[in-house]
């Protein structure tokens, strides 16, 4: 875009996005396999130049004329861009290919130690829509409702749109012709008179033995096992209320977005709720789905180079790299060692209780041996772990053999 009046030249970062993720989703819905799509690593890299990109030509812009109809490419290393995205050089190779394939990336060439000079589709860069004022620059995310379907309206089964119920007992359409009369021929509704038997089509003796079926279906579903389909909703939405507060506290969200993050939750977190589990057991499984967040928040708490993909990424069901479905074995690996650990400690304590008792010492000096090992041995089915029980048998073992060799050498000594 030329220079008007006295205004620089300034590209809005929030429109150059919206552009960027306009563009993959269409050039993914021209692809009939999976394999030929822009996965959620590649959108990170093209994303990522975007933004690199963009802050070289504002710079440009502020020092002096910049001619948008022959825009400079964007100058970098590839040695650069594995270390902003924290990955291999030959993946940002790999990535670029990709892109230059879908036409994201036009053209390409290589400066030796000077780097590379890309140069991106000016659909993307929109060079026609550029602002102007430094001011207009902040994304109004809430006039964005189509950023992440084309369709507005294709959603899953989690948030459903509200049809227009056809309204039988109303004798005018909408056009105002009377409903039966736009061909000329009268047609009758349900609760006209039947012209042969002059009875009413649905008498109500009918209805009423109708209305039993209906009751009997009614207890069915209720007696359906597993939680309620609004009761696995509200903890879908709570869900992503606490995981937008701990981990997107900035992030400003339309009404479309938000739809469309709770789908991919339904789907990736909570397995599109097929599971029959109690209501009970859902919250055991909510509590874990918190820690999980948790962990992601401490980690990203430790160091401040570490980040996480935008929520329509982080939640994607095949988002396997780096989406929030692999919390899930970090998880499970942090909870095992929380219970290795605490099970040497419990076991430790029973060796020294052991060790105390045959030295007379202890709260438990008083009790008979048969007595000590009843009050461990509850002590320790509260903890309902198998794994425990056996470990307490061997330890059990192997100091009850301990004390009988030292017995015998005393009594050898003697």
């Amino acid at each position: 875009m030329e220079k008007q009046n006295d205004k620089k030249v300034h590209f809005s970062f929030g429109e150059v996005f919206q552009n960027t993720k306009s563009f993959i989703d269409k050039y993914n819905n021209r692809q009939t396999q999976l394999t030929q799509k822009l996965n959620a690593n590649h959108r990170a890299t093209a994303e990522l130049i975007i933004r690199l990109y963009l802050k070289q030509l504002n710079k440009a812009a502020q020092i002096g004329d910049l001619n948008t109809n022959s825009l400079p490419g964007f100058s970098t290393f590839n040695e650069s861009l594995a270390k902003c995205k924290g990955c291999t050089k030959r993946t940002i190779i790999n990535h670029k290919e990709r892109l230059k394939q879908s036409g994201f990336i036009t053209q390409d060439e290589h400066r030796g130690k000077g780097g590379v000079e890309i140069w991106l589709n000016r659909e993307v860069l929109g060079t026609a829509k550029l602002s102007t004022n430094y001011g207009d620059n902040v994304l109004k995310i809430g006039d964005a409702t189509s950023i992440f379907y084309e369709k507005a309206k294709n959603f899953h089964p989690l948030v459903h749109e509200h049809q227009e119920q056809l309204n039988n007992n109303s004798s005018v359409n909408k056009s105002g012709v009377p409903y039966g009369h736009e061909s000329g021929k009268a047609t009758r509704t349900k609760h006209e008179q039947d012209k042969n038997t002059e009875e009413n089509a649905n008498p109500a003796s009918k209805r009423q033995e109708k209305a039993p079926e209906r009751h009997c279906k009614a207890e069915k579903q209720e007696q359906k096992p597993g939680a309620g389909r609004i009761f696995l909703l509200s903890l879908i939405r709570q869900f992503w209320d606490y995981a937008r507060k701990v981990l997107y506290p900035d992030l400003v969200l339309s009404e479309p977005e938000d739809r469309e993050i709770l789908n991919l939750i339904w789907e990736s977190v909570y397995g599109k709720l097929q599971s029959n589990a109690t209501e009970k057991d859902w919250l055991k499984y909510q509590d874990t789905a918190f820690n999980r967040v948790n962990m992601v928040a401490r980690w990203l708490a430790r160091s401040p180079g570490h980040w996480i993909p935008k929520p329509h990424i982080y939640f994607h069901p095949n988002n396997e790299r780096n989406g929030f479905k692999k919390t899930w074995q970090w998880y499970v690996k942090q909870e095992t060692l929380k219970i290795e650990i605490r099970n040497q400690l419990l076991l430790q304590q029973v060796k020294a209780e052991w060790q105390q008792h045959e030295q007379n010492k202890g709260r438990f000096r008083k009790k008979t041996r048969l007595q000590l090992f009843r009050i461990q041995q509850k002590r320790l089915a509260g903890y309902r772990d198998e794994s425990l029980n056996q470990a307490y048998q061997q330890c059990l073992q192997r100091s009850l053999h301990l004390q009988n060799l030292k017995r015998k050498q005393q009594a050898y000594a003697q």
